[in-house]
């Protein structure tokens, strides 16, 4: 919802042209997307070591820093791919690296207390992999319906509930109040499926009119 809520405001418009302004040609959408999957990686990895450590809350506080800075860079890679031209490499490494950020994060939040957390965890990357197919196959399908009307974008995402800005601050929450995770990640889990159902009501509507 925000990022449709965005991308429809002149604030997406200006925040694209300062970005295109300082990287444009210095550096490529695509090393972009791989600069934020790796602080993504970093992001779990920290998660992960902050029950190995006494400084815990510590590697907790730099683990959500680090998840801010691959947002940033995430939006930032697709200024650039709107700016350059998309490629389709370039929507496949980026749908790549986001999911594969959110998988590992949420695998290392269940690290941090696996007991409690496997039951929410498990169901959240249950209803992350129904609500992915759920895209994929709306998405595909109604290009297929309506064509691309002359949209350069290579993978056309339909609105949805939990879009990538909901996910991030979901995730950013659920590992800042550690305190809190079980409760927060059977409500992530809740979610994401029901934004899988949305989806599912969108290709009824879509393939039915």
């Amino acid at each position: 919802m925000i990022d449709t809520w965005l991308s429809n405001t002149k604030l997406k418009d200006s925040y694209e042209r300062f970005v295109n302004k300082i990287l444009l040609e210095r550096i490529s959408a695509n090393q972009i997307t791989f600069i934020g999957l790796v602080f993504g990686i970093l992001t779990a990895l920290f998660i992960y070591l902050s029950t190995k450590s006494v400084f815990a809350l510590e590697f907790n506080i730099i683990a959500c820093i680090l998840m801010l800075v691959s947002f940033i860079l995430d939006t930032m890679d697709g200024a650039i791919a709107r700016a350059e031209g998309p490629t389709q490499f370039g929507g496949v490494l980026d749908l790549f690296s986001d999911r594969t950020v959110e998988v590992l994060i949420i695998i290392a939040v269940v690290s941090t207390d696996p007991l409690s957390l496997i039951w929410p965890g498990l169901f959240s990357l249950g209803a992350m992999i129904l609500c992915i197919s759920m895209f994929l196959i709306v998405s595909i399908l109604s290009e297929e319906t309506e064509g691309t009307n002359g949209n350069k974008k290579v993978i056309r995402y339909r609105k949805g509930f939990m879009e990538r800005a909901e996910t991030l601050i979901c995730l950013f929450f659920i590992v800042l109040l550690f305190p809190w995770r079980l409760i927060l990640l059977w409500l992530f889990a809740a979610l994401v499926f029901l934004t899988a159902v949305l989806r599912l009501k969108d290709g009824y509507k879509l393939f039915n009119k």
